[in-house]
């Protein structure tokens, strides 16, 4: 039975979706075989799912809230980013496979969610993957592609704080990251 199912069969016990939910991914059985829990910093987890043999962050739980948040699906896809949470200026002159990958809301190249810092936390959307990814264990197959990410930034229920975004190399050395951070973390207390 999947997790929509057993959540399905809890219809008569109290508590909203993302508590039942929070019930169900904080059992042992998600953090074993196929899923693994990941501490993510101040009361926060993300259960990751191999997914064509990688690690991938499926789910977000907050222990402060005792939530869980859906991140991606079982077909890679961001279950909660919409086109309203990307800033598509940013994505100009980017590689058409970049803004293919974007569109489609895949998460299927190595992402994460990094850890938690004042309520907020990065996350790295990898639409381009480098050239390596491609290379089996023999290593053919490889190809000339560069890694290519963008950045978002997200507080504890999983709400988009900060658009995702294309920095540059240059941006990336100046620590814009750092600069975004903090914006958000004052967007949060602005409205607390």
């Amino acid at each position: 039975m999947n997790i929509y199912d057993r959540i399905s069969n809890m219809a008569d016990e109290p508590g909203t979706y993302d508590e039942k939910m929070y019930r169900i991914l904080y059992s042992d059985r998600y953090d074993t075989g196929k899923y693994r829990k990941q501490k993510l910093d101040e009361g926060m987890e993300v259960v990751n799912q191999v997914i064509f043999g990688w690690w991938k962050p499926r789910f977000l739980l907050n222990h402060n809230r005792k939530t869980a948040y859906e991140w991606m699906t079982s077909d890679q896809q961001l279950a909660i980013v919409d086109a309203e949470h990307i800033d598509w200026a940013s994505m100009k002159g980017l590689p058409e496979e970049a803004i293919a990958t974007l569109q489609c809301y895949s998460f299927q190249y190595p992402s994460f969610i990094r850890r938690f810092e004042n309520g907020i936390a990065e996350v790295q959307w990898q639409l381009i993957p480098d050239g390596r990814y491609w290379r089996d264990d023999e290593g053919f197959g490889m190809t000339d592609d560069v890694e290519l990410n963008i950045f978002g930034f997200i507080d504890q229920q999983a709400n988009i704080i900060s658009k995702f975004r294309y920095y540059t190399d240059k941006e990336r050395s100046e620590h814009i990251l750092d600069k975004v951070h903090k914006e958000a973390v004052k967007a949060i207390a602005n409205n607390q």
